[in-house]
């Protein structure tokens, strides 16, 4: 055993099953809400760390608003349901939606009102 081995994670079977199920759900989710673009989604998970499953979803931009939302919500609802299931197997899932072109689009984080100055 080297040095880098141990940095290697090993997961529980339930864990393992749990990145695949919550992949497969994500692609699902997606996928139903731009038929039009079904063909063109990807959904790639990360190595889990320190028990957190990350999963990068990506879509043609035409399509990104409709799966983010209005305000988010669609996305939000989406990190739900994923996150419900990742926890039923002691993980915590992050859900992360791009184009494809730009960083992922994390939620949580809102453009300021105004033009993007402050006021006083």
């Amino acid at each position: 055993m080297t040095g880098n081995d141990s940095a290697i994670p090993t997961l529980s079977p339930a864990q393992g099953l749990a990145v695949e199920r919550s992949a497969s759900l994500v692609l699902y989710l997606v996928r139903a809400l731009v038929p039009e673009a079904a063909d063109k989604v990807v959904v790639r998970h990360d190595p889990v760390r320190n028990g957190e499953l990350s999963l990068s979803v990506t879509v043609p931009s035409d399509s990104l608003g409709r799966v983010i939302g209005r305000g988010g919500r669609t996305a939000a609802a989406v990190r739900t349901v994923v996150g419900a299931l990742a926890q039923r197997a002691d993980l915590v899932a992050k859900v992360s939606f791009s184009d494809g072109r730009d960083r992922p689009r994390r939620g949580g984080s809102r453009a300021r009102r105004g033009g993007g100055r402050r006021r006083g």
